[in-house]
C-alpha cells in the first residue's frame, strides 16, 4: 500500500493525533480533529493522484455494509415522524474516517507477513508511549501546575472545565480528549496494551509506563474505565499461553494480588485524604442501585427502549441533535437498538467479534495476539454499557487501532486515477 517507513510514520501521526490533540469545535458545525484532516488528505492523495493497492479485511466490509443500514434507519425514522434532518447524514463522515483509519493500520500490520508480530508490537509501543505523555498532561491538569488550566481547558473541554479550575475539591482530568470518561477509556486500553507487551517482552520500562498510565486512569475518576481495564486485563492474563510454569505463576500472582488489593483497600478507605480524592466515587459501584448517576442513566435507558419498540428491526436513525426527545442513551448497546434496531445491533456484535472465529492458528504468538485483541473487544463491550465508543468520533479510532491487529483479509483492491473502478484480485 505504502512504503514501510512512510506507512509507519503515517500510523504514528494518526496515533499522536488520536491520543494527544483536542477536538476543535466549529460554531454551527461538528467538531474537527487533526486525524479528520488527515483522512481527507489521504482520500484525496491516493484516490485522485496515485495508484493504490490495499488489502480489504472483514471489518472494513462491515463498515461498508453500514452505509445502506444507516440510510434505511434514517428513512424509517422520518416515516415515524422523528425530527430527521440532513445533519443526520454527517454520520457518513464518521464512517469514512473509521474506514480509512482501519485500512491504514490493518495494511501496515499486514504489509509484511514475516514481520507481522513485530509491526503489531510497534503500534502497541506507540500507543503506550503516547498514553504516557497523556498521563503527564493529566497530572498537570489535576494539580493545575503553573496555572495552565485556565489557559487551555476551556478550549479542550468547555463542558468539563469547572472541575479543573481552582478550588474544586475532586477534579476529573480530561487529557486532550475533552472528557474524563473518554480519557479513562483510552488509559484502560493502554494498560491492557502494557500487560500484553510485558507478557511478550518482560520489559521493566513497560512496568514504569503502566504506573504512569494507571495514575492517570485514577485521576479521571472513571468507574466504567476502571471496570474496562480490570475485565480486559484479567481475561488477557488468565488466557495468555506460555508453558506450565507460567500457569503456576498465574495462580501465585492472582493469590498475591487478591491479598494485596484487600489490604490496600482497607488502608486507603481509612485514609481520609485518599478517600476524598478518589475512592468516594469508586465505592459507589458496590451499591450501584442507589447511585444517582446510575439512576439517571437507568431512567434514560427506559425512554430509549420505548423508541426501540416502535421500530425494532432497523431503528429510528441516529438523530444526533434530538437528545431532548430521547434523553442521553448512556448505553451504546441501547443506542444501537434505538437507532439501528436489532439488525444494527447484530451488525455491531459481528463487527466486533466475527473475525475471531474465522481462522485457526498453530503458532502460539498468533493465538496470544488473538487473545489480546479479544480482551480489548470484551473490555469495550463492557465499557459501552454505560457509555459510548463506536459512535464516538474521539474513541472509535482508538478501538479501531486495536481491532486492526486481528482480522481476516478477503481480497486485494487496486485503484488508480486512470482506472477509477477498483479491481478485485
Amino acid at each position: 500500500m505504502i512504503k514501510s517507513k512512510l506507512h509507519y510514520r503515517l500510523c504514528a501521526t494518526f496515533l499522536f493525533s488520536i491520543l494527544l490533540t483536542p477536538m476543535i469545535k466549529i460554531p454551527g458545525f461538528i467538531g474537527v480533529k487533526l486525524e479528520d484532516l488527515m483522512v481527507f488528505a489521504i482520500v484525496f492523495y491516493y484516490f485522485f493522484i496515485q495508484k493504490i493497492t490495499f488489502k480489504l479485511p472483514i471489518r472494513a466490509c462491515f463498515l461498508l455494509i453500514f452505509i445502506p443500514l444507516l440510510l434505511i434507519s434514517i428513512t424509517l425514522g422520518s416515516f415515524l415522524l422523528m425530527p430527521t434532518t440532513l445533519t443526520d447524514l454527517t454520520k457518513y463522515i464518521w464512517l469514512l474516517k473509521a474506514l480509512i483509519i482501519y485500512l491504514v493500520f490493518y495494511n501496515y500490520i499486514n504489509s509484511d507477513l514475516k514481520q507481522e508480530d513485530e509491526q503489531v508490537e510497534n503500534i502497541i509501543s506507540l500507543f503506550v508511549y503516547f498514553s504516557v505523555l497523556a498521563s503527564f498532561i493529566c497530572f498537570q491538569q489535576y494539580f493545575n501546575l503553573f496555572g495552565l488550566n485556565k489557559l487551555y481547558i476551556p478550549l479542550v473541554a468547555p463542558t468539563q472545565m469547572t472541575t479543573l479550575m481552582e478550588g474544586y475539591g475532586s477534579p476529573r482530568v480530561v487529557g486532550m480528549l475533552g472528557n474524563p470518561n473518554a480519557q479513562g477509556y483510552a488509559f484502560a486500553i493502554a494498560l491492557i496494551c502494557c500487560l500484553y507487551l510485558y507478557l511478550v517482552k518482560g520489559s521493566k520500562m513497560v512496568l514504569l509506563s503502566t504506573l504512569f498510565i494507571l495514575v492517570g486512569l485514577f485521576m479521571t475518576l472513571s468507574r466504567g474505565a476502571l471496570v474496562c481495564f480490570v475485565a480486559g486485563s484479567l481475561f488477557l492474563f488468565l488466557t495468555y499461553k506460555k508453558n506450565w510454569l507460567f500457569t503456576v505463576y498465574k495462580i501465585i500472582f492472582l493469590g498475591i494480588l487478591l491479598v494485596t488489593l484487600t489490604i490496600l483497600l482497607v488502608w486507603l478507605k481509612d485514609n481520609e485524604v485518599i478517600y476524598n480524592m478518589f475512592l468516594f466515587r469508586f465505592e459507589a459501584l458496590s451499591n450501584i442501585t442507589e447511585d444517582k448517576s446510575f439512576l439517571a442513566r437507568f431512567h434514560g435507558w427506559i425512554i430509549n427502549f420505548e423508541y426501540f419498540k416502535s421500530s425494532p428491526f432497523f431503528g429510528v436513525g441516529p438523530l444526533p441533535r434530538s437528545a431532548d426527545i430521547f434523553g442521553s442513551a448512556d448505553n451504546e448497546w441501547l443506542f444501537f437498538l434505538r437507532s439501528y434496531g436489532a439488525i444494527g445491533t447484530a451488525w455491531l456484535i459481528l463487527f466486533m467479534f466475527l473475525p475471531f472465529f474465522m481462522k485457526k492458528h498453530k503458532k502460539i504468538k498468533q493465538k496470544n495476539r488473538r487473545i489480546f485483541v479479544i480482551s480489548t473487544a470484551m473490555a469495550t463491550a463492557i465499557y459501552i454499557i454505560p457509555a459510548a465508543v463506536v459512535t464516538s468520533s474521539v474513541l472509535f479510532p482508538i478501538f479501531l487501532v486495536i481491532l486492526s491487529m486481528y482480522d481476516v483479509s478477503i481480497s486485494s483492491i487496486t485503484h488508480s486515477k486512470d482506472r477509477p473502478l477498483c479491481i478485485i484480485k
